[in-house]
């Protein structure tokens, strides 16, 4: 898939559907504080299994937060790219195992109404404290209803990594992943491996 990016800028945020910047000013012991914060959408992911190809299915894309972060620290893979779990944000009214079957429709292509609730947890507690909930489900390719890559402009590239491969992957720092990809892999050993042993 073409990742190729240019005229990259950086502006200043006015408005935005995902995101809502504001501060919170409170008094703890005493003292007067105040602390910037980030309203954004609750969220729902999913850890993908392929049981006749032994692999785990995850999505690969450019996100521009990422590339900033590593343009700005002079890493030298400045490109962007992250490996995640099939995802979603919970902006349609639906609820979260219904939004997660239609995002993983969107993005991966495969079809599936048997999908696991795992947990959920908050994300970006320092400034945003959103939750996520997380899935597990299995899939096969009589499930395969389409090619994926996600609706409107997403551009987003399918990977599988071999479950002999899971560990050094999720430990190899190359590859930008978010904790909630490597906690899930981390939960399905201890709960789902001996099933495919």
């Amino acid at each position: 898939m073409d990742f190729t990016i240019s005229d990259l800028k950086i502006i200043p945020l006015k408005e935005s559907k995902f995101v809502r910047p504001f501060s919170i000013s409170y008094t703890q012991d005493g003292k007067k504080k105040c602390w910037d914060c980030v309203e954004a959408h609750d969220s729902v992911s999913c850890l993908l299994y392929h049981r006749e190809f032994d692999s785990f299915l995850f999505v690969r894309q450019f996100r521009p937060s990422v590339w900033y972060y590593q343009e700005k620290n002079q890493i030298q893979t400045k490109n962007g790219l992250t490996y995640e779990l099939c995802a979603g944000i919970m902006d349609k009214g639906l609820d979260t195992k219904a939004t997660m079957i239609e995002e993983i429709i969107e993005e991966t292509g495969y079809s599936l109404s048997n999908i696991e609730r795992v947990t959920s947890s908050f994300t970006a507690l320092g400034f945003g404290a959103n939750s996520q909930t997380l899935f597990y489900g299995e899939i096969d390719e009589s499930m395969k209803v389409s090619s994926g890559g996600g609706v409107d402009d997403e551009k987003i590239e399918l990977v599988f990594i071999k479950q002999s491969q899971i560990l050094n992957f999720i430990y190899d720092e190359s590859k930008v992943k978010a904790p909630n990809l490597q906690f899930s892999i981390l939960w399905w050993m201890m709960n789902k491996k001996a099933k495919f042993d």
